[in-house]
């Protein structure tokens, strides 16, 4: 689900941005290349302004750290399975298919749906100010879903009130400074450069296509936790990041996950969905494990899990801390064509059609 110039751990290719070539350091994820391709010192040539908006289109007001493409901009494009760079926005419709997994969508979705290109609707993906990219939520404002209060202005992809780069700086350009030039084959969380798709702190093994068409062997090992409490904030998980604004819906005091036994409070019946919490701990004979087959148990690109070890990518899981629910199993962080950012339609999921699917991955009886 993120946003970076560079893929972590393999050889790379040239990097592609708005029919800009970039070329990488040969074995690290680092961008190398002739300055000017990305940089202005002045914002001026030949009476022209250098920097441009997502269409390409000359602006006036310079950027900062003396970039000519703001986040967006450089990510905007179509996804064809060699391009090295992530497009998270397009100008046309992406191809989606049911779930996302079978089009030229990423990880994280696209802002296509929610931007004004795909018709502005909010409900489709996250208002991200950066580039003029989308307006404020009509309904919700500045206010998350299951927040305590109004961020301090509208989201950003980076920054104080965004998702990646170091969120005590206030701009996405100074919260991104520095890390698409620094080294991050390891990826430890230990700065913005080293934590997974540049979300600080983070941990997790990259896609090198950031799965594109991707599958049981390919695809990105998510962070998980396996909690045992609902207080318990899983650092450095995914699903950690989400709540750090939709906290009421993963972690806090008083916000009951489960409610019985009372021994163990933070289990079903849940009053919540629950997240951080690995189908592990089910019954042997519960339909959750199920998950990816019968007896078979693959890895399910549609309906993501995450695990404790993220060293690499798992192909089959084994209910131990393997097989944890996180936000993204269900959710795509930059936006789907599906309301509340969801990886398939809702309205589509019946319990007892005999449909196959979203939901039923894991609850897999209910179909």
């Amino acid at each position: 689900m993120g946003i970076r110039l560079s893929l972590a751990g393999t050889v790379l290719a040239s990097l592609v941005c708005l029919g800009i070539c970039i070329l990488p350091m040969p074995g690290v994820a680092k961008v190398t290349g002739q300055c000017a391709q990305c940089h202005t010192m002045h914002n001026s040539q030949g009476g022209d302004p250098m920097a441009v908006d997502i269409a390409g289109n000359p602006q006036s007001t310079p950027n900062e750290t003396l970039l000519r493409y703001g986040c967006v901009a450089c990510h905007t494009g179509t996804n064809d399975g060699t391009n090295n760079i992530p497009y998270v926005n397009s100008t046309t419709a992406p191809t989606y298919g049911t779930d996302g997994t079978t089009g030229n969508t990423l990880a994280g979705g696209n802002f296509y749906w929610v931007a004004a290109a795909g018709g502005a609707s909010d409900a489709m993906g996250h208002n991200v100010a950066s580039d003029s990219l989308a307006t404020q939520d009509a309904t919700l404002g500045n206010t998350p879903p299951g927040g305590t209060g109004p961020l301090a202005s509208q989201l950003t992809c980076a920054g104080t009130t965004g998702c990646h780069g170091d969120r005590s700086q206030d701009s996405d350009f100074g919260a991104m400074s520095g890390t698409h030039h620094a080294d991050d084959t390891i990826i430890d969380g230990t700065s913005v450069a080293r934590s997974y798709r540049f979300l600080n702190g983070v941990l997790g093994l990259e896609d090198p296509d950031w799965e594109y068409l991707p599958t049981a062997t390919a695809h990105n090992q998510y962070r998980g936790f396996d909690r045992t409490s609902d207080t318990e904030l899983a650092a450095g998980s995914i699903s950690n990041l989400c709540a750090q604004c939709h906290n009421d819906f993963h972690n806090g005091s008083g916000n009951v996950g489960g409610t019985a036994p009372a021994a163990n409070p933070f289990s079903s019946p849940w009053v919540r969905h629950p997240t951080d919490f690995d189908m592990g701990n089910t019954a042997a004979g519960s339909e959750y494990r199920n998950y990816g087959g019968a007896g078979v148990n693959a890895y399910v690109v549609s309906a993501p899990v995450a695990s404790v070890d993220v060293s690499t990518v798992l192909s089959t899981v084994t209910f131990n801390d393997d097989t944890i629910v996180t936000c993204i199993s269900c959710h795509r962080a930059h936006g789907t064509p599906y309301p509340d950012l969801l990886r398939w339609d809702y309205s589509l999921i019946s319990a007892g059609g005999g449909g196959s699917g979203g939901c039923f991955e894991c609850h897999t009886t209910k179909n």
